[in-house]
């Protein structure tokens, strides 16, 4: 019987990576930010596979050159193996059990400012919408870790971060940990307050 049962969801979680990777190629072949004017090409980035335990979501990816680009292989993914190593897990956690993914699934340009990228738009966020919940209705992670204001936003309302890190909610099934945004941008945990909220919430991060 338990090997029924053990085989039974094996063939679940390999028809869902079956899907997975055909909804991936619908991801990559999206035009519509292009067709809407918002950015000029379109190169979409994430990783992973189906059946990955912890799932995190940021607000778009950074730039990237590269043919083949691996979500946060710079200083924001050098930030966020800290905060998994200090939650318990292996230098390699975050690009092998994680699924890497983001809001809107490309790099939207710099801010006007010249300090980091541009925040999508609530219009690229609603575009992309359909590749995210499809993205989690077939990886079913346990966990999200949603990245900055934007993200925490996506999954729990608009509220400031200092009231959401540190606090877990529920998106369908998952497991929702708001985090500060790891870019070097971000000021957020200047604060003692906050960096005290960011190490309750990787407390309730389970290895």
């Amino acid at each position: 019987m338990a090997h029924r049962i053990a085989e039974d969801l094996r063939i679940a979680v390999d028809e869902r990576q079956r899907r997975l990777e055909a909804h991936q190629a619908a991801i990559r072949a999206c035009t519509a930010c292009v067709a809407a004017g918002f950015i000029r090409e379109s190169r979409p980035v994430f990783r992973g596979h189906a059946g990955q335990r912890i799932m995190v979501v940021g607000q778009a990816p950074a730039e990237h050159r590269e043919e083949n680009p691996i979500p946060y292989s710079g200083a924001s993914g050098r930030t966020l193996r800290r905060w998994l190593a200090q939650a318990g897990f292996p230098e390699d956690a975050l690009h092998e059990r994680c699924y890497l993914t983001s809001l809107t699934k490309c790099f939207p340009g710099p801010s006007r400012s010249g300090k980091g990228d541009r925040a999508p738009s609530a219009r690229e966020i609603a575009l992309c919408r359909p590749h995210l919940e499809g993205e989690i209705a077939l990886v079913r992670p346990e966990v999200i870790l949603a990245l900055g204001r934007l993200a925490a936003t996506y999954f729990v309302g608009n509220r400031p971060l200092a009231e959401l890190v540190g606090q877990a909610f529920t998106h369908g099934d998952a497991v929702v940990l708001p985090l500060p945004h790891p870019s070097g941008v971000s000021h957020w945990l200047n604060a003692p307050a906050h960096r005290a909220l960011l190490d309750r919430a990787l407390t309730l991060l389970d290895t």
